[in-house]
């Protein structure tokens, strides 16, 4: 019966894989042009297809230029709605484009979070002007002000600025991966998830030329350090180590030194 059980959950996979493949083909087929444009060239569209791999890697590089055009066009503000903000962040994480990424998260007007900031907000709003630069409030009858599909940017904050994730083969924080995007406009950054096997906590400042990064893996589990090869003299705990290279980290507070 346990062979059984083995042989089902891999042809599942396979099923699965063959599914994933056949869903490629056919968005490409339908969606992408042999340009690299999208059929509906906008930032909800490039950023999922980006996002989740549903580009062919050979019109990959053209898709990502048009997708910055498409920001620049908004005069580097997002220009997306309920299901593309949540995609927007991270798939310019995903393509190496993370200071574009914090450009567009410090805009101060309408549309952007830190307008709402500027205004007062601790919560998320349903509108981006859900209070007028004049201080008028919006129409009520549409005007939440705890609202969560714009606040799906919290996640970005998390994953990619603080740099701390799970392992997607490992659930529970088992296995944290610490791979942090530096935004100078940030600094400096604090942030600590309670995960069911300890607290996860990580910091980092800007000091002139270099980054400090310190993170905590709990004692019930174990992290993986990820630094781009963008960094140079990457030193933890006195120790010189090889940017672009995984490197494993056990449980305690580990201070890191990254020269950029």
């Amino acid at each position: 019966m346990r062979v059984a059980r083995i042989i089902g959950k891999d042809e599942d996979a396979r099923r699965l894989k063959q599914m994933l493949d056949q869903v490629k083909t056919a968005f490409a087929h339908e969606f992408v042009a042999p340009s690299g444009r999208l059929t509906y060239d906008d930032q909800t569209s490039y950023a999922p297809a980006l996002l989740h791999g549903l580009v062919p890697e050979g019109r990959k590089d053209a898709a990502i230029n048009y997708f910055k055009t498409a920001i620049h066009r908004t005069g580097g503000r997002l220009g997306t709605g309920f299901i593309g903000t949540p995609a927007l962040l991270p798939a310019l994480d995903s393509v190496g484009e993370g200071a574009l990424a914090g450009e567009v998260f410090l805009r101060e007007e309408v549309p952007g979070w830190l307008y709402r900031v500027k205004r007062g907000a601790t919560t998320i709003w349903e509108r981006w002007d859900a209070v007028q630069e004049d201080g008028t409030i919006y129409n009520p009858q549409m005007n939440s002000f705890n609202h969560y599909a714009f606040g799906a940017v919290c996640q970005w904050l998390l994953e990619s600025v603080a740099g701390f994730r799970p392992d997607e083969a490992e659930h529970g924080f088992k296995s944290i991966i610490f791979s942090p995007t530096i935004i100078d406009g940030l600094s400096p950054v604090s942030a600590e998830y309670a995960s069911k096997n300890g607290v996860v906590r990580a910091t980092w400042s800007v000091d002139g030329d270099a980054v400090r990064y310190h993170f905590t893996v709990p004692e019930g589990a174990r992290g993986r350090l990820k630094l781009s090869q963008d960094y140079s003299d990457v030193t933890m705990n006195g120790v010189s180590l090889l940017p672009g290279i995984e490197h494993a980290v056990g449980p305690g507070r580990a201070p890191g030194f990254v020269q950029l």
